[in-house]
């Protein structure tokens, strides 16, 4: 049996920490009764590499959750309750604190650098666990590298808080963001380029979790990139799609599709004339230029795209995210079920949507009981593996083709549509807005999802209607092209990349 390899520190290498600097801090809260206040919200024993100084800072705490004042005596008090006074050099130490400063002046400033230490410390304790994990043979690699990532995660919120805002600063920015929207007439959020959707929402908000769900073949793929696509090329912000079932070249190729008018199909078979050639290069020349961002890693992690997401938001800034589709990722953690990693996936990416500060837009798979119902329309018990989804997104809306099941005309809150190419956006769960049904337009060859000539003004009611009274079926499903049911019946049900 082979024998395990030991990482272990150099003796050489003097670990981070300054024990004079934790004593002004400490020695700055004693001496001013103000000083604690400034720096409760970064204020941590973990930012402390002395164990008796450690000490000190949790009775510190102790006594402020209280409400009790924080001097020498309290904390003398509180270090004998707890059995800790002798620990940490007993009252001589205590007292020999506030000799160490002479003012709280720069306390904010010094918290920084302990902050900055513990994050060293943190990194050294992670780099040496991932280099006696990767030295282990027993050790599956695979293992070792999610739990690493997974560690340098949650390394920096161990020794730094989020600011806490008073509700009188956020009712300030509220006023003056909406003054500025009112100057600029732009959206308060992210536009899609879909009008009707766009008067609901005002756009994606800032840290919204968005589920787009639907059955395959309803066109998921096909209305988030029309939503992508739009942002970036027409309003130029940076965006990003992590795409676990359709490769970089068939997303770009559907782009180039919705641009140039072609038939993806062709695109993607690579069956073009010279001439068809030409319109794509000049017609979706706009992508050469373009802040889109391609990442087509098969069954990525949740903790891998979040590394990837914060990467792209630093380097490029980017305002959108895109997950093509939920159910395919995996959480990179060990996790008894499948319905418990979907859960953690979903908690995850609202995080993630919350951290970064954009919306995040996820695609979901739904269940078969759609299929069961006379009218085929989605429900939100229909998400696929997980109660979870619904509950951290802040809006789901499925995706609805009439035309597929069969009908010739479709009644929304009494305006009859033709089936034929009518995409219906159905916002089941709203936390900021309205609920209703948004007539669009589907186009089959270029698989591309644009307004509808009369519904671009259009207000969904405040209730989705999910009865089949509005339902027309047709007796032959003569509208749709030949190419495209050729295509659903050679296919598998689950694989259907719309």
């Amino acid at each position: 049996m082979k024998n395990k390899k030991q990482a272990s520190y150099d003796p050489m290498v003097i670990i981070p920490s300054d024990s004079e600097l934790e004593e002004i801090v400490l020695g700055s809260i004693l001496l001013d009764k103000y000083a604690l206040d400034k720096i409760i919200g970064d204020f941590s024993s973990n930012l402390f590499f002395s164990l008796k100084n450690k000490s000190l800072v949790e009775c510190i705490l102790s006594l402020y959750k209280q409400s009790l004042p924080v001097d020498i005596v309290t904390l003398t008090k509180e270090l004998q309750r707890t059995n800790r006074l002798e620990f940490v050099g007993g009252v001589t130490y205590v007292s020999s604190l506030t000799l160490k400063v002479a003012s709280a002046l720069n306390i904010e400033y010094h918290i920084k650098i302990l902050q900055e230490q513990a994050l060293k410390r943190n990194l050294i304790n992670i780099g040496t666990s991932a280099i006696n994990k990767s030295l282990d043979e027993t050790v599956d690699v695979f293992d070792a590298f999610n739990e690493t990532q997974n560690d340098l995660d949650n390394a920096i919120k161990n020794v730094v808080n989020y600011e806490i805002k008073s509700a009188g600063d956020i009712h300030s920015d509220i006023l003056r963001k909406s003054f500025a929207m009112l100057d600029t007439n732009q959206k308060s959020g992210i536009a899609t380029g879909l009008n009707a959707l766009d008067n609901v929402t005002n756009g994606w908000q800032e840290s919204d979790l968005i589920i787009i769900a639907g059955r395959p073949a309803m066109g998921k793929t096909a209305v988030a990139i029309s939503m992508l696509m739009h942002p970036s090329l027409e309003l130029n912000n940076a965006v990003a799609i992590f795409s676990l079932e359709m490769s970089n070249e068939q997303l770009v190729s559907r782009m180039q599709s919705l641009l140039s008018g072609v038939n993806v199909s062709k695109i993607v078979k690579k069956q073009l004339s010279n001439d068809e050639i030409t319109q794509i290069s000049s017609k979706a020349n706009k992508l050469i230029e373009s802040k889109i961002f391609v990442d087509d890693t098969p069954n990525i992690s949740l903790l891998d795209l979040k590394g990837k997401a914060r990467k792209l938001k630093k380097e490029q800034d980017i305002k959108l995210i895109v997950i093509d589709y939920l159910q395919l990722m995996r959480s990179g953690l060990k996790i008894s079920s499948r319905e418990q990693e979907i859960a953690e996936i979903s908690r995850g990416l609202k995080g993630l949507a919350k951290e970064l500060n954009i919306p995040v837009i996820a695609l979901s798979q739904l269940s078969r009981s759609v299929e069961s119902r006379s009218d085929k329309k989605p429900m939100l018990q229909d998400l696929r593996e997980s109660g979870q989804i619904e509950q951290d997104a802040d809006m789901v809306l499925f995706c609805y083709r009439p035309e597929y099941y069969n009908i010739d005309q479709y009644e929304v809150d009494g305006t009859t549509f033709d089936a034929y190419g009518l995409f219906m956006l159905i916002i089941a769960k709203h936390r900021n807005g309205e609920l209703g049904e948004i007539p669009l337009k589907f186009i089959h060859e270029q698989t591309k999802i644009t307004n509808h000539g009369i519904s671009n003004d259009f207000k969904p009611n405040n209730e989705v209607n999910f009865t089949n009274n509005s339902i027309k079926p047709n007796k032959e499903f003569s509208s749709i092209d030949k190419d495209i049911l050729d295509f659903f019946e050679n296919q598998d049900e689950e694989e259907i990349p719309f």
